[in-house]
Parts: C-alpha cells; sequence; structure tokens
C-alpha cells in the first residue's frame, strides 16, 4: 500500500506543499517500512520481498527504520508526521517527539524512583516515556553534550533490544552525530547501532521549500489590523506545510514554555507571551534549538517603559538569528520604527539589522 504516498498526492492537490521528486524517494522507503509493520502486526511470521529488503526473516525481528537526513527546509519533519499519521490510522502503537523534548523527557524519567530501583534502569526509559509505544518518530535527532550522548545510547539501545523500531529526522548524518564532542568515542557504539537498525536515506536536494516559501513572503507585518492577521494565519499554513497543529511545552531549568500552536518545526506566539514574562536569554535559546521559525504575534511599539520586553525581545531575536532560524512578525508599527527608547538605542540597530536580514525584508 502507498499510505504515505497516497496523502503526500492529496497535500500537492491542495496546494499545500510543492512535489519533489526527493521527497518522493524518501516517501518510498516510508510506505515500505509501513507495510512491513502492517504486515508483521497482521501476520508476525511473515517472510518473502519485504523480509530481503527490511531485513526481516522467519522468526519476524523488527524492521528497520528509516534516517531522513538533509539540510533545512527539506521537508523532513512534513515526510514523517504524514507516516507517524499512517502508521496511526493503521492500529500501529506510535510516539512521535521532537528530539529536544524527548531527552528533556528522558532526564526526567531517569530519576523517577521506581525506575532507579529496576537494574539498568536506562534501558526501561524510552516503553516508561512512550508507554510501550514500539515505533518511535524523533524529529530533528541532534546530540550536544556528553550527558546526552551516553543516556540517549543506553536508552535507545535497551528501545532497539526490546524490538523497538526508530524513524528520524536529522540535518547530519549518523556518523557526524555528536562531531568533536567530549569523550565522543563512547558514543561510536550507537552511531554503530544506528547504522545497523536503521537505513539512512539522503533527501538532500538543491530545493529548500520553506526559503523558497519565505523568499515570497512579506515578514514583517504592520499596523496589526485584520489583513496583518489574515496573512499571518496564511503564511502559519504555508510554512506548516498542512502538519497538525498542537501545543508544544519547551521546559527549561523546569520553567515551562508553552507554544499553543505549533506545527512541527514551526509555531506561531503572540508578543506578549515571549516577551512580557521573565524568560531569560538561554530560554530564546532552547526555543531556537527546538523551532526552526516563529511566528511571532502582535508586537507593540517598544520604547523606555518596555525596556525589559524590548531586551528579551533583542534575546530572541540573536538566539535565531545565530542558529539561521527565521521570524515571521505583525508589529503595531513598521520596523524601522518599532523602537523609540533610549535605553537600548546602542543596542537596538543590530536588532533591526539582523531582523531585516533574517526576514529578507
Amino acid at each position: 500500500m502507498k499510505w504515505v504516498d497516497e496523502e503526500y498526492s492529496r497535500r500537492i492537490a491542495d496546494g499545500a506543499v510543492l512535489d519533489d521528486d526527493h521527497q518522493r524517494s524518501a516517501i518510498v522507503m516510508l510506505d515500505t517500512l509501513l507495510d512491513a509493520l502492517h504486515h508483521q502486526k497482521k501476520n508476525p511470521l511473515m517472510g518473502g520481498l519485504l523480509s530481503f529488503f527490511f531485513n526481516i526473516g522467519s522468526k519476524s525481528p523488527p524492521p528497520k527504520g528509516v534516517y531522513l537526513v538533509g539540510g533545512v527546509g527539506r521537508g523532513k519533519s512534513m515526510l514523517m508526521d504524514i507516516f507517524a499519521d499512517c502508521a496511526r490510522q493503521n492500529g500501529i502503537k506510535t510516539c512521535r517527539f521532537h528530539f529536544h523534548d524527548f531527552m528533556i523527557a528522558v532526564h526526567d524519567k531517569v530519576h523517577d524512583p521506581k525506575l532507579a530501583s529496576m537494574p539498568d534502569p536506562a534501558r526501561h526509559v524510552a516503553a516508561a516515556i512512550t508507554g510501550g509505544a514500539k515505533l518511535i518518530c524523533f524529529d530533528e535527532m541532534e546530540v550536544r553534550d556528553i550527558a546526552d550522548a551516553m543516556i540517549v545510547a543506553r536508552v535507545m539501545q535497551g528501545f532497539f533490544e526490546d524490538g523497538g523500531v526508530m524513524v528520524s529526522t536529522s540535518n547530519r548524518m549518523p556518523d557526524d552525530l555528536y562531531e568533536k564532542g567530549l569523550h565522543r568515542e563512547r558514543f561510536l557504539p550507537f552511531i554503530a547501532l544506528l547504522k545497523e537498525k536503521m537505513i539512512i536515506h539522503n533527501i538532500d536536494s538543491d530545493i529548500d521549500w520553506r526559503q523558497r516559501v519565505l523568499s515570497g513572503m512579506t515578514a514583517w507585518y504592520s499596523p496589526n489590523d485584520t489583513m496583518s492577521k489574515s496573512s499571518m494565519q496564511m503564511a502559519f499554513e504555508k510554512l506548516s506545510g498542512g502538519a497538525a497543529v498542537a501545543a508544544v511545552t519547551v521546559t527549561v531549568k523546569a520553567r515551562d514554555i508553552v507554544l499553543g500552536h505549533a506545527s512541527g518545526s514551526i509555531a506561531a506566539i503572540g508578543f506578549d507571551e515571549l516577551c512580557a514574562r521573565p524568560l531569560a536569554a538561554r530560554d530564546y535559546i532552547a526555543l531556537a534549538d527546538r523551532f526552526a521559525g516563529l511566528l511571532v504575534h502582535d508586537i507593540p511599539k517598544l520604547d523606555d517603559e518596555t525596556r525589559n520586553e524590548a531586551r528579551r525581545f533583542m534575546w530572541l531575536v540573536d538566539a535565531f538569528y545565530d542558529r539561521g532560524r527565521f521570524l515571521v512578525c505583525s508589529a503595531e508599527t513598521a520596523l524601522a520604527d518599532v523602537y523609540s527608547g533610549t535605553a537600548w538605542q546602542a543596542e537596538f540597530p543590530r536588532t533591526v539589522s539582523r531582523l531585516t536580514e533574517m526576514t529578507k525584508i
């Protein structure tokens, strides 16, 4: 069956996405995996062509997962979301995480007293987080520090040993994960495990669909009127590629930042929710690690009475700029006039310059 292909074709027909041969090649891999999982669910002892392609023998070991690698804006997250939805529709218990969110859950769970009392508690963490799901979908797999490297290696080794299947997206090939990291040699067995348990598929092409959408889009809407709100909604729909919308919570130092309108690696949020509450620079860095871009609504005119809000906005812009992310904004006034205070008179022009570059205004 071609479940993923059919949904992808429907979105093309609706104008939500643009047809791309590199995405089509990934869809073949995902549909083949889904077919293997579907048939295995119906008949645990199946063999045949699927056994040959996905290494499924007479004892019916789990099929190999798919590791989609490619640059930003290649449509990896959209394809994985379609795959996860199709898997659920076929009765396959599936958990989908942004990798950053999964690692937060892992760090919380490893301190659970119930697990701590078990031998080798790390191997049971994935089951505890997913409720026993045997299919995990990770968006934007990335490992940044030695603590994460060690714990994810043990957690996912247990998951694979228990018959789990993983689909993931990443900007890096497995061999480049945690590159030049401290004690990286301890992480190499996990890289080897990924290559053993997954089919590595490069989705890179010359087309960055997100940049193609952004290049034809106004990215600073003013004033805050009905037309701006409608334009922001249309921008969100185009950038999300029609993926499901849900709330996402980003936790930093036990502090929750809730984004109620998120889709994959895109989210929309009001200015006050981001900048009128006591957040720090590290919170905005965490958001930039989690999201490819934000649509920020209702930016007011900033002055000395809102100097704290203006400072947080500067941190937000710096975090997203430094990580090559994007912002689309609606504001009370034009970008050049958004700040009229004296507190950040010397610093704010850099924010304007970075926003201008990021949004290609």
